[in-house]
């Protein structure tokens, strides 16, 4: 059995979630949510019949605060924590991963994310691309799937995907949408990484921003690799045309704002998409992107 939990950031519905599956080895988990709200996953855990403790087994699809942060309580608690290479030394020891996030959140980092404590050494294993994880008789295998982040690893297991982020946010009747965020946006990366998703043909891809797609998948993977193009071939104009933070802040809010209600997606649900993916990260990433990648394209009339 695949449960969805929600986290219910901030006592809103439907924004992060964390994935249970049931195994013979003991509950394992998809991604933890943030630590903010430990009490929230402990209540739908006991909605199940079981308990923090009996989570064994902790899949991360990359370590931030939203997706990982509760990941060291598991830990404390005895579960394996499991993550990409380049994601577990900050895992071993936060100190830098928090100064990072503080520089961005500010007063709001303990209201958000709540605390972040270290993963003993014992409790965490590095997983290599496609190295598999043997749960009774689920086989889960991890895949490195960069864009959103260079440590980021997907999940497959039977016919299921834990997609993470580089599968996109979709809220509600909302549309897929990338979660560009600093400082690890690549483009190129991300456009491979959905064609791996693709390969893999899941009936149900589930999604920490959130819940699950089960009908549609590839019509879900067309829509956010069209998005992840578009958006960032946005940008790109934006930046030849000398726009400065200051303005592409509120332009990219009304432009995404625009192509969601387009997609689908009711002015409520908008508003939950900015909450489970602040638009103006987007600017920052971009920002970041574009000059660091492909700096010529800035001056030059295309890609």
């Amino acid at each position: 059995m695949i449960h969805i939990l929600d986290t219910r950031q901030l006592g809103r519905p439907g924004i992060i979630a964390a994935t249970a599956l049931e195994t013979s080895d003991g509950l394992a988990l998809f991604d933890t949510g943030p630590e903010s709200t430990f009490g929230t996953i402990t209540g739908e855990l006991h909605l199940l019949g079981a308990a923090p403790a009996d989570v064994r087994h902790v899949f991360l699809s990359h370590i931030h605060f939203d997706h990982a942060g509760a990941a060291w309580q598991f830990a404390e608690l005895g579960a394996t924590v499991y993550v990409h290479p380049r994601g577990a030394r900050h895992l071993l020891d936060p100190r830098k991963l928090i100064e990072s996030a503080t520089r961005i959140f500010g007063a709001e980092m303990e209201r958000l994310w709540g605390r972040v404590g270290p993963i003993p050494q014992e409790r965490l294993r590095i997983l290599e691309d496609n190295e598999q994880v043997q749960l009774g008789s689920v086989e889960v295998r991890a895949i490195a799937t960069p864009g959103h982040a260079s440590h980021h690893h997907i999940y497959h297991w039977d016919d299921c995907v834990f997609g993470g982020d580089v599968a996109g946010v979709r809220i509600g009747g909302g549309p897929a949408i990338p979660p560009f965020v600093p400082p690890e946006l690549q483009v190129e990366d991300w456009l491979q990484s959905i064609d791996k998703i693709r390969v893999l043909e899941p009936a149900r891809l589930y999604l920490p921003h959130f819940g699950v797609v089960e009908n549609g998948v590839g019509a879900h993977l067309d829509a956010l690799e069209e998005r992840v193009r578009r958006w960032s071939q946005w940008f790109l104009e934006q930046l030849r045309a000398g726009r400065d933070p200051s303005q592409l802040v509120p332009a990219f809010a009304d432009y995404e704002a625009a192509d969601l209600l387009a997609g689908g997606a009711t002015q409520e649900e908008v508003e939950d998409y900015e909450r489970a993916d602040p638009s103006h990260m987007a600017v920052t990433a971009a920002l970041r992107y574009w000059p660091k990648f492909h700096p010529e394209a800035i001056g030059a009339g295309g890609v």
